[in-house]
């Protein structure tokens, strides 16, 4: 190239191009390498331990290749001068511009990228080009990185410069901040106006989880009077009816033997009524615990559940969304406070140099004209801007994670409390009933009704057999309703079993659908994207500042020392709503 067209001063590239660039810095040192997410070059084209001044690279904050890079130890062999720069998204969406600088979209440049959906509250735009966050001085167009600039003469002319380059390079890029912020006000305000769709839908969560723990179906509507449980102690009932009254035909059958067989037959009555009567009475109970069971589930469903918003505490009664409406709060306030003395910091530097010129002006005709100076403009006075302080959000956007095992834990804790003992008074009951069941079988496969005594002639003994066959059908019309309720009994008491083994790990399992409701995980995340950017142009503005200040700073003139100490506050002040606003950008 230099033997066709004169000597080559400067080079640049992105990825691969930057590193072809570099390449070319560390061969020719005079010329100019500029790169921006540059890749390494191989070790062997360079010596790690030598400083290439010639060679500034820009790595983007979430440029996967270069974070790739100084993960595997290899940073070093990326070449010169490294500076940060805050442009782009943490997302995956964002790994292609990241990393090239701009995005693309069909083949067109596209300066930004979409959050939400159009329409839907919190949808906006965050602009991630790279060169809108390589800051530049506002007297130079040099880049602020690797030291203070060189000193400029404050005079009328860059007096104005710097008063004229407030509205466009800095109230400009706070607008487009503050517009992230109301971005994020607007999700926060949907949340809020949602707590009570938030609230059903663990409700339902819940209700579908809890009545689906028994296989069977046993809980299925269990807070209904038409509840499985209760069709279920219906139909207990009604065997216990069947019992009673094949009970009743049977011992009137053994009581009432053919005439011929009377001297030969002793008779042995089965005893089922006390038993009957023992279950009938443990099923009333079954049935009463079981409506104190279902008003605890109702209790749990309506109470229990909203307390998970609360987690704990008594200030917001939706915890998470309150702490993020508290802490915006403060964080818009602060906002308007910064854009009103940035704008008021501009007005006053225009002042100021139009000042300078008018006594300039004024001095001169008065030498030579012999006339008074004369009074000057009036000056605006500066305004005490005191920032809020916010003392939400302390714990960074993971606080809704450490609420999250907060809640999780205590719901489980004091539901369980409420359940369990009932529950467990439920099993003691379907117990008792078992064991007259079990009983009440034992009665009569474990008696022996008829007996012949010595050598019945042939007719007797026909009468007989014919006598214990009915017998024995009206002992199996017994014994069926006995076993069908028994095994309906078994069926209960093990699903109350499953139901106190598996209720923890039910909770457990809610924990995505309790993440969500505590706040909408996308509208979540979007919060940290759009922080995120805000807080970079921020990070971006302090650097601009320090060379306003800087630039302001040792000076004889008063008017200037004061400026000066404008500056100097408002470069304060961005420091402090850059810190609320990274806490909201902070997982």
């Amino acid at each position: 190239m230099e033997k066709d067209f004169g000597e080559i001063t400067s080079v640049s590239g992105n990825s691969l191009g930057g590193a072809l660039a570099n390449y070319v810095g560390v061969e020719y040192n005079h010329v100019r390498s500029v790169t921006l997410n540059p890749a390494m070059l191989p070790a062997s084209a360079l010596d790690v331990e030598k400083q290439y001044d010639n060679i500034t690279n820009y790595i983007s904050e979430y440029d996967l290749l270069n974070l790739s890079q100084d993960a595997i130890g290899m940073g070093n062999q990326v070449p010169g001068l490294k500076y940060t720069i805050y442009n782009g998204v943490p997302s995956i969406a964002g790994i292609g511009f990241n990393h090239t600088g701009y995005r693309r979209e069909d083949s067109m440049h596209t300066p930004y990228v979409t959050i939400g959906r159009k329409g839907e509250p919190g949808y906006g735009k965050i602009y991630v080009d790279a060169h809108h966050h390589i800051v530049s001085s506002i007297w130079t167009g040099q880049p602020l990185y690797g030291g203070r600039s060189e000193r400029i003469d404050l005079n009328v002319e860059t007096l104005q410069m710097l008063s004229e380059s407030i509205e466009t390079s800095v109230l400009e890029r706070l607008g487009l901040a503050q517009t992230y912020i109301g971005h994020t006000v607007e999700i926060i305000n949907h949340e809020s106006e949602a707590y009570e769709s938030r609230l059903n839908t663990v409700r339902e969560a819940f209700q579908e989880a809890f009545e689906d723990i028994i296989d069977d179906g046993l809980l299925r509507g269990i807070r209904f009077a038409n509840s499985v449980f209760k069709l279920m102690i219906q139909k207990l009932h009604a065997l216990l009816d069947t019992i009673e009254r094949t009970s009743q035909v049977l011992n009137g059958l053994l009581n009432s033997p053919p005439a011929a067989l009377i001297e030969f037959i002793i008779n042995k009555p089965i005893d089922a009524e006390s038993l009957v009567s023992e279950i009938r009475g443990s099923l009333e109970e079954l049935e009463e615990t079981l409506d104190e069971f279902a008003l605890a589930v109702e209790d749990t469903v309506y109470n229990t559940i909203e307390d998970i918003f609360k987690a704990g505490q008594e200030k917001f009664h939706d915890v998470v969304v309150g702490e993020l409406e508290a802490h915006f709060e403060h964080v818009e306030s602060n906002y308007q406070r910064m854009n009103a003395q940035v704008e008021e910091f501009g007005t006053q530097v225009g002042q100021v140099a139009n000042a300078f010129k008018t006594i300039d002006q004024r001095v001169a005709h008065a030498i030579t004209d012999q006339l008074a100076i004369g009074d000057i403009d009036p000056m605006t006075s500066t305004t005490d801007f005191t920032m809020e302080d916010s003392p939400y959000l302390l714990e960074f956007m993971k606080f809704k994670e450490q609420y999250l095992d907060l809640t999780l834990d205590a719901f489980k804790g004091t539901s369980s409390a409420i359940l369990f003992p009932i529950a467990m008074t439920l099993i003691n009951k379907v117990t008792l009933i078992e064991i007259a069941g079990k009983a009440l079988v034992g009665l009569v496969k474990g008696g022996n009704y008829l007996s012949l005594y010595g050598n019945p002639i042939t007719l007797v003994l026909s009468l007989f057999t014919d006598y214990d066959d009915r017998v024995k059908e009206q002992v199996n019309a017994f014994l069926h309703p006995v076993e069908e309720m028994n095994e309906t009994v078994e069926g209960i008491r093990t699903g109350l079993q499953k139901f106190m083994e598996n209720y923890p790990t039910v909770i457990d399992n809610l924990r995505p659908y309790i993440d969500s409701a505590l706040f909408n995980n996308t509208g979540y995340y979007n919060i940290h994207i759009y922080n995120t950017a805000a807080t970079s142009i921020l990070k971006d503005m302090q650097l601009l500042f320090d060379d306003i200040v800087f630039q302001l700073s040792d000076h004889e003139a008063e008017a200037i020392t004061s400026l000066y100490d404008v500056s100097s506050n408002v470069k304060q002040n961005m420091s402090i709503i850059e810190e609320q606003t990274a806490r909201a950008a902070t997982w």
